[in-house]
């Protein structure tokens, strides 16, 4: 079984002008009624077809998904750190760790997620949405932590990200070509919610992101780019034919040097002379342009090497 592609890729657009953001649908909220809205969003608004474009559309089968592994693959630097824990902590995430949480590191009982499910007896949905104040949550180097009575659980939300994605969820997935900034994009991402709340899809109290994903940078792009653009055959499309890629070529950057920072992207930049700072490539090159994540990879010092 493989995708189902209902408007081909046309290729990229590498004159840095454009952003390629993907839009996908979770598994939960997956289906026509949710799909029609966030689209009919996009196509009421006054960009719509001279600065945002759809320029993909395909439906993955839930069978394809899991027998390809793409949620693993795709959430793999996550992965590493749900099931590592605190062994795999950066000096800088402590740091981070102590200052907001208030507590000695080394003591504190600190597990990945999936431990966390034996140790507090929780299933994957209740260790995902159980709230919790803000001060009990931290988020470092695109890691998140929770903190649950005096344990802090690291990546709480990947086990239900695996338990959601089973062979009978399919998932929508939608990409726009857009040369307006994200600043744009969020407006329209802030009426997709008002559009799922209204028809009752998505209850008023929670975010966007629990019933659509959509990139945030350019490397967030090339990341669900790599897992969920492809061919109407269904094999992947070379990463030579991505927009970001495209425009990195013409500044001295392989595919497989980008790829490296999207599999590994805990990073250490100089921003000024001796003045470093650890973060995601994800979060780092958050709603940038082409042009500006380029320009912020000139200042890359090192990696936190996962795979």
């Amino acid at each position: 079984m493989t995708p189902q592609i209902l408007v081909p890729y046309p290729g990229p657009d590498g004159s840095g002008d454009v952003h390629d953001i993907f839009v996908y649908l979770r598994p939960e909220t997956n289906g026509v009624l949710v799909e029609s809205a966030l689209l009919k969003v996009v196509q009421n608004c006054s960009q719509y077809r001279s600065s945002i474009r759809l320029v993909y559309l395909a439906n993955f089968p839930g069978q394809f998904i899991v027998d390809n592994h793409i949620v693993e693959r795709h959430y793999a630097h996550k992965f590493y750190f749900a099931v590592h824990g605190k062994r795999v902590f950066t000096r800088h995430m402590i740091d981070e760790f102590e200052r907001h949480f208030g507590v000695p590191f080394a003591t504190a009982r600190v597990i990945g997620s999936f431990e966390a499910l034996q140790e507090l007896g929780e299933s994957p949905d209740q260790l995902f949405t159980q709230w919790v104040p803000a001060a009990d949550l931290l988020h470092v180097d695109g890691q998140s932590i929770k903190r649950l009575a005096d344990v802090f659980v690291v990546n709480y939300d990947i086990p239900a990200l695996l338990h959601k994605n089973t062979r009978s969820t399919d998932i929508a997935v939608m990409l726009f070509r857009c040369s307006v900034d994200y600043g744009y994009f969020q407006k329209l991402v802030d009426q997709m919610r008002d559009a799922l709340i209204e028809n009752k899809t998505l209850p008023e109290r929670l975010p966007a992101s629990r019933a659509f994903h959509y990139s945030k940078g350019p490397f967030e792009q090339l990341l669900d780019a790599f897992d969920y653009l492809r061919k109407p055959a269904g094999d992947a499309v070379d990463l030579r034919e991505l927009s970001f890629v495209r425009y990195a070529a013409e500044h001295g950057y392989t595919g497989d040097q980008l790829m490296s920072l999207v599999r590994n992207p805990v990073c250490v930049f100089e921003q000024s002379p001796g003045d470093y700072v650890e973060e995601s490539i994800f979060t780092y090159t958050s709603t940038d342009s082409y042009p500006e994540a380029i320009t912020k990879l000139a200042s890359l010092r090192s990696q936190v090497w996962i795979h």
